[in-house]
């Protein structure tokens, strides 16, 4: 049973449909369901660019907490449902996470919106898979 569910969401199909999962997990057991989104760093060379490594910065962190309130919406009202947004690389923030939120469950998209992808699962969920302890269910798109 699982009464603790993690769900990592960066609004990307497949990230949508491991939300949609972990929704249905969390109705059928009552439990309470806490959707992460991580804002990734910022390049340093993005003043090459010819822009504000802040102003970039400030533009992720937005888009990230867009993201953790669109899938809270989109929650029905039956299922307990809370965001987390934390800023850094993906795999270990929500690693972090599962360390200190007492987790039955991690809900990933087998792919998101990251710059590299191994073969089979994508990297962020290989880095949990190899990292955690928590019982963990890839979720595909397709």
């Amino acid at each position: 049973m699982f009464l603790n569910i993690l769900v990592a969401y960066d609004g990307s199909p497949s990230a949508r449909a491991a939300f949609d999962q972990a929704v249905d997990i969390a109705r059928t057991y009552n439990s309470k369901l806490t959707v992460l989104t991580v804002a990734t760093p910022v390049s340093r060379f993005v003043a090459f660019a010819g822009t504000s490594g802040e102003q970039v910065q400030a533009d992720v962190d937005s888009w990230a907490a867009e993201q953790a309130a669109e899938a809270v919406a989109e929650a029905p009202d039956d299922v307990i449902v809370h965001s987390i947004v934390r800023n850094g690389h993906a795999g270990p923030q929500i690693v972090q996470e599962l360390e200190t939120g007492g987790y039955d469950l991690v809900v990933l998209g087998s792919r998101g919106h990251g710059h590299l992808e191994s073969e089979v699962l994508g990297s962020v969920n290989a880095y949990v898979h190899f990292h955690s302890r928590v019982a963990m269910l890839s979720i595909d798109d397709v």
